[in-house]
């Protein structure tokens, strides 16, 4: 049933990915323990709207809101002249976040992981071929907000754990690639000379309260 809904939740946004030019902004959220959320909007001209609305019968539900499966919500904002379907869809591990990505054409990935402390992130948009969803996009703005520090990335602009490329539309195949640390939850150890200094400081209570008993 999940599988099916992340289905009907695709058809949705590929419907309008394929519909004509237009703007997307691509937003992955992950947490440590892999889970989620991807945030997908397009934006649409108001000429690219009417266009749309001659299509579709249902004129007062232009982003298909009500058509929402569970974990997934869908909302219309304006912006000014410009019309933005969002899709915020939840995911509980990286097995779903997958699943979200392959089932857009034009979306490759090489490496979604968490091992050894870290998060890597490899994937491959295809802003040229006829048959990928994003061929058609006069603008694409692509951001990942990571778990932890990061590590290593080839984003165009980074802002603390937040990752953000920018591809030129028909620029061909996109490698968006980058690595976190993974916080660790509990309780964390001081390093080597911090602990020093809490032993001392007990030895010298212990041996101040011995002398004190004597």
């Amino acid at each position: 049933m999940k599988v099916r809904s992340f289905k009907i939740c695709l058809l949705v946004f590929s419907v309008f990915l394929l519909a004509g030019c237009h703007k997307l902004e691509a937003t992955t959220k992950i947490e440590p323990n892999g889970s989620g959320e991807l945030k997908m909007g397009v934006g649409f001209s108001a000429e690219e709207r009417a266009n749309l609305e001659k299509q579709n019968p249902n004129q007062k539900d232009f982003c298909n809101t009500t058509q929402a499966p569970p974990n997934t919500t869908i909302t219309e904002e304006q912006r000014g002249d410009e019309t933005w379907c969002i899709n915020i869809t939840r995911f509980n591990d990286l097995a779903e976040l997958r699943s979200l990505y392959a089932q857009r054409s034009g979306i490759k990935i090489n490496q979604l992981e968490i091992s050894d402390g870290k998060l890597t992130y490899d994937v491959e948009l295809d802003t040229l071929s006829e048959e990928s969803n994003f061929s058609a996009l006069t603008e694409i703005t692509w951001s990942l907000v990571l778990p932890g520090t990061p590590l290593t990335h080839n984003a165009d602009d980074a802002v603390e754990n937040t990752l953000i490329w920018k591809p030129e539309p028909k620029s061909g195949i996109v490698n968006m690639q980058a690595e976190s640390e993974i916080p660790r939850d509990g309780f964390n150890f001081p390093p080597c000379g911090a602990a020093l200094v809490v032993l001392g400081a007990v030895s010298l209570h212990f041996r101040w309260r011995n002398n004190k008993m004597l």
